[in-house]
C-alpha cells in the first residue's frame, strides 16, 4: 500500500545497519513487594482510549499499559515490546520485525471468553498500521512519524512483519508517536464496538486489562494474570483531578502516587527539598504558543499577526505563570533539540506596543467612533455555514480557544489584556481537549493556545505537509520543502541546518507565536520504586524492570 502523508515527530534513527538489535534479558525480575494500587493523577479529561484517536499525552499513560506496543520508550533507547528483535537494511529503508510468541489478547470479555484468547500476531500489526493510515486520512493525526514515507507493510507469517520505506527516516523511533507509541488493536474488537471503540469498550494485550472508564473521571485497569511478565501491583488507575492545586494536595497526602501532568513552578520549588516526593524532568523544554487561522481575515495579514504578538509581553507572562520552570526562548524545538535557534525570541517576539499600534493603523483597523475599540474594516467574515462571525464595521472581537488545564486560562486572560492595550477585544473560549482538537481539525476561526512538540521531529509534526497545524491554514510549500528534506536527511548537521531554516521561516511569518518555554516536571511519591516517570509510554512491567509499591514506607 502507498502512504503519501509525509509528516513526523520523534528523535533519531538508532541503527542503520544489518543485524539483530538486542533486547534486554528475558529474566522476569522479582517483585520486592506485591499488591496495591498505583494511582496516576492528571489534570484533564482522558478522551478516546483508542491509540490513533487519543487526544493528548496524558491518555497514553493508561493506554500504554492496556495495549501491547510495538516498542516502549522510557527516557532511553526503544525496547521491543511485541517486537522481540529487528533488523534494518543498510540503506535504512527495510525494517524486519520478529514478534514475541507469548502475548495474547485479554480474555474474559465480550470478544474473547475466559481462556479462549488468541495470540497477538503479525496480521494484527499490519491491521493496526493500515487502520492508522485510514484514520489519518479522516483527520486523526496520531501518530504522524509512523506514516513518514511508508511504501508497504506486510506480514510474512504470524511472526514476522516487513516494513518498507520510500527513503530513510531519521526519527523512526524515540520520543514521538511512532513505532515507540503504537498500540496494537484487535480487528474483532474494533468491528464489535465500531465508532464507540475506545469510549465504551476497548481491548488490549498489555500488562493491565480493562475494568472501567469514565472520560472525565478515571480509567481503571487491573493486572493481567496471563501477561508474560507479571506486574507487581494489582491495579493501575489514571485519575482526573482538574484542579491542579487539588492534585498537588492529593499527591502530598498519598492519594496519588504519581502526578503525570505538569507540576506548577511554585510546587517545583516546594518539592525540591521534599523527603516524600521526587521531581522528574520530562526531558526537554516545551514551547507554549499562540496560533491563528492564517487563511482567514484578519489573520491572513502578517502585519496583523505580528501586531497581536508585539502587543503582549510574552516572556514576562510566561515567567509569571511558569515560575521556576520558565525558560526563555522560541521555536518548536527546545534547547538541545535539532532545529532550535538561539536568540529567536528576541528577534521576533519581544514586546513592542508602539510597533503593534503602528501596524494596526497601517492595516487600517482603527477606532473610528472613539469608543476605544478598533472596528473590522473588511467584508463580513463567515463560517462554513455562511453564518456571520465578524460583521464589517463592528468592533473586532477575536476568540482565543484553549483548554481549562493549568495555566491556559491565564494565558488567555493575558492575551485579552494585551488586546485591550491596542483596542482589540479578545474573548476566551474554553472547552475540553476533544472539542479544541475538533475545532482545530475544522479550522474554526480565531486564535489557539497550545504547547508541546518539543522533541526531534516535532517541527515536522506540527508544521510539515499534512501536519497538525495545516487545518488552521498553515499551507506553505517552501516550508514543506525544507521539512520534507529534513525528514529523510540522515546527516545530523545537514538536518539541523534544514530544521533551523524551517524554524526561522515559521517565526518570520508569525505562525507559532511563542510565549517562551517551560520545563515539564512530573512528581512521584517515594513509595513508588523503580519508576523514572514516562514519556508517552509508561513502562510498569518490562523484561528488565518492574515498578512496585513500598506500602510499608
Amino acid at each position: 500500500m502507498k502512504m503519501r502523508n509525509l509528516w513526523l515527530m520523534g528523535i533519531a534513527l538508532l541503527v542503520l545497519s544489518v543485524g539483530v538489535v538486542p533486547v534486554a534479558a528475558q529474566n522476569n525480575p522479582d517483585c520486592p513487594q506485591e499488591g496495591g494500587t498505583f494511582v496516576l493523577g492528571v489534570d484533564t479529561y482522558l478522551g478516546n482510549i483508542d491509540p490513533p484517536k487519543s487526544p493528548h499525552d496524558w491518555v497514553f499513560y493508561g493506554l500504554t499499559n492496556l495495549y501491547s506496543m510495538m516498542f516502549r520508550l522510557n527516557f532511553g533507547d526503544p525496547t521491543g515490546d511485541i517486537v522481540e528483535t529487528w533488523e534494518i537494511s543498510e540503506d535504512g529503508t527495510v525494517y524486519t520485525f520478529h514478534l514475541r510468541d507469548n502475548i495474547y489478547w485479554h480474555d474474559g470479555n465480550e470478544i474473547f471468553a475466559e481462556g479462549e484468547a488468541r495470540r497477538v500476531d503479525a496480521h494484527d500489526v499490519v491491521y493496526t498500521l493500515e487502520r492508522q493510515v485510514a484514520l489519518q486520512e479522516e483527520g486523526f493525526n496520531w501518530p504522524p512519524d509512523l506514516l513518514q514515507g511508508i511504501e508497504s507493510v506486510v506480514a510474512l507469517d504470524d511472526d514476522t512483519v516487513v516494513l518498507t520505506l520510500t527513503g530513510p527516516n531519521p526519527v523512526m523511533f524515540n520520543r514521538g508517536r511512532g513505532w515507540s507509541a503504537t498500540g496494537i488493536v484487535a480487528r474483532e474488537a474494533v468491528e464489535y464496538w465500531g465508532e464507540d471503540y475506545g469510549l465504551t469498550g476497548m481491548l488490549g494485550s498489555g500488562p493491565f486489562e480493562f475494568v472501567s472508564y469514565v472520560s472525565e473521571e478515571e480509567l481503571v485497569l487491573r493486572r493481567n494474570e496471563d501477561y508474560y511478565i507479571q506486574p507487581c501491583f494489582d491495579e493501575f488507575i489514571t485519575r482526573v483531578i482538574k484542579d491542579t492545586d487539588a492534585g498537588m494536595i492529593a499527591l502530598e497526602a498519598g492519594d496519588v502516587d504519581w502526578w503525570g501532568a505538569v507540576v506548577p513552578g511554585d510546587y517545583v520549588e516546594r518539592f525540591q527539598d521534599s523527603e516524600e516526593i521526587t521531581l522528574i524532568n520530562f526531558g526537554c523544554p516545551v514551547e507554549t504558543r499562540l496560533m491563528m487561522t492564517v487563511n482567514t481575515p484578519p489573520f491572513d495579514d502578517i502585519r496583523f499577526r505580528e501586531a497581536l504578538v508585539r502587543a503582549r509581553d510574552g516572556e514576562a507572562v510566561n515567567a509569571a505563570l511558569r515560575g521556576a520552570t520558565h525558560v526563555k526562548g522560541a521555536g518548536t524545538a527546545g534547547p538541545g533539540v535539532p532545529g532550535y535557534v538561539e536568540g529567536l525570541y528576541d528577534e521576533f517576539y519581544t514586546h513592542d506596543l508602539d510597533r503593534a499600534l503602528a501596524l494596526l493603523d497601517e492595516i487600517g483597523i482603527v477606532d473610528s467612533d472613539g469608543d476605544g475599540w478598533r472596528e473590522w474594516n473588511g467584508e463580513d467574515i463567515t463560517d462554513a455555514s455562511g453564518n456571520v462571525i465578524q460583521a464589517s464595521g463592528a468592533n473586532l472581537v477575536l476568540p482565543i480557544h484553549h483548554i481549562a488545564g493549568y495555566p491556559f486560562p491565564e494565558y488567555a486572560a493575558a492575551m485579552a489584556d494585551a488586546g485591550g492595550n491596542v483596542g482589540i477585544q479578545v474573548e476566551s473560549v474554553q472547552a475540553d481537549g476533544a472539542t479544541i482538537t475538533q475545532y482545530t481539525r475544522d479550522g474554526k476561526w480565531g486564535m489557539y493556545l497550545n504547547a508541546g512538540w518539543c522533541s526531534d521531529g516535532g517541527t515536522n509534526g506540527l508544521w510539515g505537509r499534512a501536519g497538525w497545524s495545516e487545518p488552521l491554514g498553515y499551507v506553505d510549500e517552501p516550508l514543506y520543502e525544507l521539512l520534507d528534506q529534513a525528514a529523510v536527511e540522515i546527516d545530523r548537521a545537514k538536518r539541523e541546518e534544514l530544521l533551523q531554516a524551517a524554524t526561522r521561516h515559521t517565526a518570520a511569518n508569525y505562525y507559532g507565536n511563542s510565549w517562551g518555554y517551560f520545563n515539564i516536571y512530573t512528581a512521584k511519591r517515594n513509595t513508588v520504586k523503580n519508576f523514572n516517570g514516562g514519556w508517552w509510554t509508561v513502562d510498569l512491567a518490562t523484561p528488565d524492570n518492574l515498578v512496585w509499591l513500598d506500602e510499608g514506607e
